[in-house]
């Protein structure tokens, strides 16, 4: 049994919380697997002349993100806490070198990718986890101040504002507004004043208003959907899609494989949209299944925070937890036509190694999380004496 004296911490046997996070994101995970290998089949023959070149990809990505998950579930949380500003000082540099000409890949008109040897990452996605640890350990240890909000909450803000300006310039608006709606979530349960937060809160909306209308085909997304005319470009042509395709599904679906609209009919069916082909495939059945799994993922994640024994591993819990729900809602939603589309993936199933990798590592750090239990005195001296 490790010990760690300096902290009255130590490392128990693994709580029931740690296996049913296990199971629900094993069960997510293979999903996205099953999914990915049903949905791009038509896209890897029709770019690359091998209906299997995404499946293969997606596997490797799978099985890259099992490892991770396995060593950040080993790792001490409170280590990677204490390097938390390295670890943002890395995406900054990585949100840096992506915009670089030669370096960042551009596809789409977005530059957000980094072609390394044999590999590719989006630094964007691992920005996401960065500011989760970084706001945890900031507020971790100013915890006492935490009401003064020039010499204390400001600061840090700084440094996330960077990390969003960056990523708005590649432009992926989606992400730089999910990153700011997790540190909300984390100066609320932190304890900011109420008045503090909604000050910070209408002045971020006001500067991201602004930069939603500085381009012409954001405005024109927004405006499509609010007045529901432009049914057969756009934004709504996709809605459309998924819609059809979710009322294909029915209640049982029409079965593993036998989706017609991933056949080009629905653009991104086997990332952005790869819910409405669920729903297609196994009907309302399978996207209830793939909903109850978040839903179990989001009450688990808040048992662990609520059990976390330091305020640390409390906040970072939280973080992850709220960071993978509000992905899922945010992309469920698109689907369904109750917001405009954004370009967010669903997390564990959308095809996407950055993705997948980065969500793995923050599931990894909360299955450590949940191992760690406060002794009390008692307990301790009981533990010695056996």
């Amino acid at each position: 049994m490790d010990y760690l004296p300096e902290k009255n911490i130590s490392l128990i046997k693994i709580n029931i919380e740690y296996y049913f996070l296990f199971i629900i994101t094993a069960l997510l995970l293979a999903t996205g697997i099953v999914m990915v290998s049903s949905a791009s089949m038509p896209f890897g023959e029709s770019y690359y002349n091998d209906s299997f070149y995404f499946i293969k990809k997606e596997i490797i990505w799978s099985v890259i993100s099992i490892i991770v998950l396995f060593i950040f579930s080993k790792i001490d949380y409170h280590k990677i806490a204490k390097i938390s500003n390295f670890i943002m000082l890395i995406s900054i540099f990585l949100l840096i070198i992506v915009l670089i000409p030669g370096i960042g890949k551009e596809v789409g008109g977005a530059r957000r990718w980094i072609n390394f040897p044999f590999i590719g990452i989006q630094p964007s996605e691992f920005a996401k986890i960065a500011v989760i640890i970084y706001l945890s350990n900031y507020f971790d240890k100013k915890n006492k101040d935490i009401d003064k909000i020039k010499t204390v909450i400001l600061p840090p803000l700084v440094f996330i504002l960077l990390i969003t300006i960056l990523i708005f310039i590649e432009p992926d608006f989606s992400v730089g507004v999910t990153i700011w709606i997790i540190v909300f979530i984390l100066m609320f349960v932190g304890g900011v004043r109420f008045k503090h937060l909604l000050s910070i809160i209408f002045g971020w909306v006001v500067l991201s208003v602004s930069f939603l209308f500085l381009e012409n085909y954001r405005a024109e997304r927004i405006m499509s959907f609010l007045n529901k005319t432009n049914e057969i470009t756009g934004s709504n042509f996709q809605i459309s899609q998924s819609l059809i395709a979710l009322g294909s599904g029915s209640i049982f679906g029409v079965g593993f494989g036998n989706s017609l609209q991933k056949y080009s009919y629905l653009p991104e069916a086997n990332t952005d949209f790869i819910f409405s082909i669920i729903g297609e495939e196994f009907g309302l059945i399978g996207t209830l299944f793939v909903i109850i799994l978040f839903i179990l993922f989001a009450y688990i994640g808040i048992r662990i925070a609520l059990k976390a024994q330091d305020y640390v591993g409390k906040l970072i819990t939280i973080g992850i937890t709220s960071l993978v729900t509000i992905q899922a809602i945010i992309n469920i939603l698109v689907t369904i036509g109750a917001v405009p589309v954004t370009g967010m993936a669903l997390p564990f199933i959308s095809m996407g190694g950055s993705s997948l990798v980065s969500t793995m590592i923050g599931v990894g750090i909360v299955l450590n999380i949940s191992k760690y239990k406060v002794y009390s005195t008692e307990e301790k001296e009981k533990w010695v004496s056996e």
